[in-house]
């Protein structure tokens, strides 16, 4: 197929195309001369509108290997390939080593649980205490990222303790119900598919090949950045993950400027289920700032402690916390509140291994410590992410109230 090249344009298929990648990187990226015009008010949109931004990234990527090895060809016409990318697609053709875009879009999803961004504001009336609105910009000063749950209704209605939690005694639930905040939905659901999505974004490789919904999360930082706009996150479970892969996707994106007014946002772990000091390296490298209150995880859950290692994981981000912010013994942020912590959780350990490590004589009487022991590690684990549960306390109330529910 004859391709004539002089420039930044072409003559393919018979039609002038103009290159919108950049010049001496990667493979050329050409769309329709007559297309350029949208293709710039693509790009302008893309500064405020993070679904632009989304498609605009897609399309970048197929200068490079990213884009091409996630494309599928035609069986007809190999020379013909397509990107399906979450709610849309962008069909080209491939000749003398360039590429020319024959069609893309971005259809909206109207699914009301879709993955995307929304305002959430308070509502009076009992009949829905919260309501929500998709939206493209961060319009509040609080903006959460969700873990697995069955719709956006119950993500909505589970993040406002978590919010609080991580930035008390200035946040409240009454200034949450006031200001209401944002939430990326981060429609991963809770099954084995999610759990298989949150292993790739949490990994450290490949970070420019994160799930869709990271690369979505990733323009809204960039935007968010450039905006230089102070934001609270709070991450909730697998929301970690998806952020930790945003977060390293923006980073490669950013200009100095951009990343030094992540500065002005704050990060709080809430429940995590991926690796504190992973995701910590990259907030720190971004040079964001922890919330004032120490990572909330559920000590008696194996999923949040000893499954991803914060049982000593957590301690070092809080150690890192107290460097950055000074001593505040109303915040457990003391040396001496670290060292218990860790001793508390040496000796959980050692309750469920002192069956194996004791003399016989003892063991009936190890064999019940053990037992109880695991039996509330086992009924912590049911629900207990979508939970904020500080102490022991909290766990026994949680477990009940299962039990309630399964009678």
């Amino acid at each position: 197929m004859e391709v004539c090249i002089k420039g930044n344009e072409a003559i393919f298929q018979g039609q002038p195309w103009k290159q919108i990648s950049p010049p001496d990187q990667g493979m050329k990226v050409f769309v329709p001369k007559s297309e350029h015009s949208n293709y710039n008010r693509l790009k302008n949109k893309a500064k405020t509108d993070f679904h632009a931004g989304y498609l605009l990234s897609q399309l970048n990527s197929l200068n490079n290997r990213h884009g091409l090895l996630r494309s599928s060809v035609s069986r007809f016409k190999p020379t013909e390939h397509k990107l399906e990318i979450d709610g849309g697609y962008i069909c080209y053709s491939m000749a003398n080593g360039c590429v020319f875009v024959q069609d893309y879009d971005l259809a909206r999803n109207k699914s009301e649980n879709k993955t995307a961004l929304y305002s959430v504001s308070h509502n009076k009336d009992r009949r829905s205490e919260w309501s929500t609105m998709e939206t493209k910009r961060v319009w509040s000063e609080h903006i959460a990222v969700n873990g697995g749950f069955e719709d956006l209704n119950t993500a909505v209605n589970t993040m406002p303790p978590f919010i609080e939690r991580g930035y008390k005694p200035d946040t409240t639930q009454s200034s949450i119900e006031s200001s209401g905040f944002t939430i990326f939905y981060n429609n991963c659901g809770g099954g084995l598919d999610s759990s298989f999505r949150e292993v790739f974004d949490a990994s450290i490789v490949n970070p420019k090949g994160g799930s869709e919904n990271a690369k979505k999360l990733a323009q809204i930082i960039r935007i968010e950045a450039r905006a230089g706009k102070e934001l609270n996150w709070t991450l909730h479970e697998k929301g970690h993950a998806l952020f930790k892969r945003a977060l390293q996707i923006a980073l490669k994106e950013l200009s100095p400027k951009e990343i030094e007014n992540l500065g002005k946002q704050k990060v709080f772990y809430a429940n995590p289920t991926m690796n504190l000091s992973v995701i910590d390296h990259y907030r720190k490298k971004a040079g964001m700032q922890l919330a004032p209150q120490r990572p909330l995880m559920n000590e008696m859950n194996l999923s949040q402690t000893w499954g991803t290692g914060n049982a000593i994981s957590e301690i070092h981000v809080s150690a890192r916390q107290m460097k950055e912010q000074g001593e505040n013994g109303l915040r457990n942020l003391t040396p001496g509140q670290l060292t218990a912590t860790g001793f508390k959780r040496t000796m959980m350990a050692a309750v469920g291994a002192s069956p194996y490590l004791i003399p016989e004589a003892a063991l009936s009487v190890q064999a019940v410590s053990f037992a109880t022991g695991w039996a509330a590690l086992v009924m912590s684990n049911f629900g207990a992410n979508s939970k904020v549960i500080e102490n022991g306390g909290d766990m026994i109330d949680h477990t009940i109230n299962q039990l309630r529910q399964r009678a």
